[in-house]
This record gives structure tokens, sequence and C-alpha cells, in this order.
């Protein structure tokens, strides 16, 4: 309520000051603007999301009676438990010796320090749920027909960051310490990749991945251009499933890297097409543009990594201005050259 009262305070300051001295007018309107997407913000609403967190079931497991908790953890996780030990490398939750295999992994010194540490970062997971709610609360008005994925956590081993299945999505947890976790320096990760490794990326890199799966990438015609595109659509919906959240969040850019993308967006646009890399379709192209890198080496090293992606959601964006087709109707589009067409694209 306090910060309810003073952000009304100083809006009705403002317009007190638009009468007193119109030269500020401009600023004026700019910081009232700035409140209300703040204050806007903070009412965005959200469906309630509640996410079942598998590491603590498993860590809370008395050592000698994990053989009588397996039947329970199959009730509780069903394929999810399956699809975890496929990661961790373990034994199947049938198998005789799983019990002893599971037992070996929440006593291993490094995964309980590993756990430790994921509860010391991840105490509750409020802000997380939050996060998904406002997501997924404008995901079903865009999808009506699709359903939300039940949402869990666990933590895989330092393997992969997500499990997806076409009902729920878990989110490993030790990939989300913190950029400046020991453990991310012993494991060799690049510091581009380390800075992302922090908890205000969990929802929106999450949303991304559950976005990949359920509109794939058609690979038959694949093209620099087509690549581009496709990942533009994915943060154009990003943008719209997530409102709220920075730009440099959503694309996981510094703000420099951001600035030098809004400078630079006429001359990365005339380096692809000069240099015909638009219609390349070889795969080491391609990931020049779309995969992760400290920068992209095609551009300057000022540049950040995928920064084409950038370029590609500003040519959506555009395309969305001009044609508006539901977000639905975009994402079933695979016809990139007629997006660009379209667009009337001019950086």
């Amino acid at each position: 309520m306090s910060f309810q009262f003073s952000v009304f305070s100083f809006q009705f300051s403002v317009l007190t000051s638009l009468r007193a001295a119109p030269f500020s007018f401009q600023f004026s309107v700019f910081v009232l603007s700035f409140l209300i997407f703040i204050q806007s913000c903070g009412k965005h609403p959200e469906i309630p999301i509640t996410i079942s967190r598998l590491e603590k079931s498993l860590f809370a497991i008395p050592v000698d009676s994990i053989e009588a908790h397996v039947s329970k953890l199959q009730q509780q996780y069903g394929t999810l438990l399956d699809k975890m030990s496929l990661e961790l490398g373990i034994q199947m939750p049938d198998h005789d010796e799983y019990a002893e295999d599971l037992a070996r992994f929440i006593t291993y010194p490094d995964m309980v320090v590993t756990f430790q540490k994921v509860m010391a970062v991840f105490p509750d997971l409020k802000d997380i749920e939050s996060g998904f709610g406002r997501a997924f609360f404008n995901y079903e008005k865009e999808f009506p027909d699709r359903t939300i994925p039940e949402l869990y956590t666990l933590i895989s081993g330092f393997n992969s960051k997500w499990i997806v299945t076409d009902e729920y999505m878990a989110i490993a947890l030790d990939h989300y310490l913190g950029s400046d976790e020991d453990i991310y320096g012993m494991l060799m990760l690049p510091n581009y990749e380390r800075r992302l490794r922090d908890k205000k990326y969990i929802v929106p890199q999450s949303v991304n991945a559950w976005l990949t799966t359920e509109f794939p990438f058609n690979d038959s015609i694949n093209t620099v251009l087509n690549n581009i595109l496709y990942h533009g659509k994915l943060m154009y919906a990003m943008h719209q499933l997530l409102p709220c959240t920075p730009d440099s969040i959503l694309f996981g850019f510094t703000p420099a890297q951001m600035r030098w993308c809004g400078n630079n967006s006429t001359q990365m646009w005339t380096h692809l097409v000069e240099n015909r890399l638009l219609f390349a379709s070889d795969q080491f192209t391609i990931n020049k543009f779309v995969g992760p890198a400290p920068f992209t080496s095609t551009f300057t090293r000022e540049s950040p990594g995928r920064a084409a992606v950038w370029l590609g959601y500003k040519i959506v964006a555009s395309y969305m201005k001009r044609e508006k087709v539901s977000l639905q109707e975009l994402m079933l589009t695979e016809d990139y050259q007629q997006i660009l067409q379209k667009a009337k694209f001019r950086p």
C-alpha cells in the first residue's frame, strides 16, 4: 500500500508541476508514463501455479529406507522419475538396483553440497511461481486450445536444464545458482554462459524452452533467414507472455549489448544482405547467428552472441504491426519469406 500511495502522490506532483512549469512537459510525461508502466506491471494478472520439488523429496529420504520410498516417488512423479534417472545415468526405477543407485546419488558429497546450495538460493519458489503464473495467464489467452504444463524442479547433476514432455516441464535448479557460483568455474563454463545462470532467467528461459516444444522449427528449409525469423517469432511471443520483463533479460543480453543492437541494426542487416548470408544453409553458418556465443563473430566483438535473433524479432514485430494477425497464427506460420516480404522491414 505504501508503494501505491507514493506512486499516486508522485503522479499528482508531476501533474501539478505540468501546470507550474510547462518547459518540463516532455520529461514529466516520460516520468509519468514510466510510473504508470511500473504500476500496471505490478498488478499484472496471473493464474495460480504450484511447482513440485523433486529434489526436496529425494534428499529428504532417509538413506536406510530408500527402497521403501521408491513406489511413493513413482506415484508422485510418474515418468519424471524415469527421465531424471536417465539424465543421471542410473538404473530405472523398476530395476532391482535402483534404490542402491539412488542412494549413491543423494549421498554423493558433490550432490549433497549442490542440494545445500540449491536450498540456500531457493528456500521457496514463490517469486518463480508468480512469474510463471503471469506468463501462463497470457499463454491461456493467446493459445486457449493448448494446455499449460505441470511444473517441477530437480537437480540434474548439471546435465540438461529442462526435462520437457507434452504434459510437464522440470527445471534443473542446479543450473541457476548465480553467476558467481564456484561450481560453474570448476565446470569451466565460459563467462557469457555463467552470466545467464542467475535465477532471474529461470522464467523467461523456461517459457522459451516450452515454446520451442510447442512450436518446433520446421527444418525442411534450413537457412539463416528462416532460423533468425523462427527465433524472432519466439522472442515476439516472449514479449507478449512476459510484457513486464526487460528486453535484456528476455534476450539474455547485457544493457551495453542491447544498445549495440539498437545502434547497429542497419549494419547487421546490410552485412547479411550484401554477403548473401540470409539464404546460407550450412549449419556452421547458421550457428554463427543463432547459437550461443560470447559475441557474433561476423559482426564485432561488442555484439552479443545471437544478435541476429534481435534482428529477427524486429522483423517479426514489423510484420505483426502491419498484418494484425493473432499470436497463434504467427506461431503456426512457417512461410518465413512471406513474413520478411510483408514486414517491409527498414532497419
